[in-house]
């Protein structure tokens, strides 16, 4: 009979053997995870800068040429025709592709909303500033909305020359606003109905510019 100590000893023998092989397996495991890696990057920072897209509106600076729409329309006759002298700047860093003229009216009134005996709106521009007291062009006018319906408060495309929607251009524009001739008839001091007299319109001009065409920049 083998006494207890040499049992003891085999057994531990045993352990140690199962122990290294478990750990041999680990080891030979955890082997087959492992890879070499490599990364490259640029040394100074890659600066990327998003571009702005701004219109801004003014008052001609233009002396006699009246405070643009600031300033009111009173007692306009059919037949009368109205100026008022804008200039537009695109103060941003990208260029702009369109133009579109949208007008609201708070009051909304016959006067612009009746297509054929309400207000109707011209727009020109002028490579120069329009002349003080005439509002005459002395260099080259070119149309940017041409006989518009009466009905205004749908949005008009504005035709805009190339230069203008460039950063930092300067348009020069003159609104021309008209009441068409109408016949009406006041009797004994009372207006006729659905009358295109006395009526006051609150109007807001806004001048909409879409950006250009997204690019595909290789160099």
């Amino acid at each position: 009979m083998k006494n207890l100590a040499s049992i003891g000893s085999i057994g531990a023998k045993l352990a140690i053997v199962a122990a290294a092989t478990v750990g041999g397996t680990a080891l030979v495991g955890s082997s087959v995870f492992a890879s070499l890696t490599a990364t490259a990057s640029n040394t100074s920072a890659h600066s990327v800068t998003s571009g702005t897209l701004k219109l801004t509106e003014a008052a001609s600076g233009v002396g006699g040429l009246t405070a643009g729409f600031t300033t009111a329309v009173t007692a306009m006759a059919p037949g009368d025709t109205i100026n008022r002298f804008i200039d537009l700047t695109n103060g941003g860093t990208l260029a702009g592709a369109s133009w579109t003229l949208g007008l609201a009216d708070s009051a909304v009134t016959k006067l612009t909303t009746d297509a054929v005996n309400g207000l109707s709106v011209v727009v020109k521009e002028c490579s120069v500033a329009y002349t003080t007291g005439t509002g005459l062009c002395s260099g080259t006018e070119t149309p940017m909305l041409t006989t518009t319906a009466n009905a205004l408060l749908s949005p008009q495309a504005l035709t805009v020359v190339a230069a203008d929607l460039l950063p930092g251009a300067l348009t020069h524009t003159k609104f021309i606003i008209a009441l068409p001739a109408s016949l009406e008839v006041t009797t004994n001091g009372t207006l006729p109905p659905l009358t295109i007299q006395g009526l006051t319109s609150l109007l807001t001009w806004t001048i909409t510019e879409t950006q250009r065409a997204g690019t595909n920049t290789v160099a």
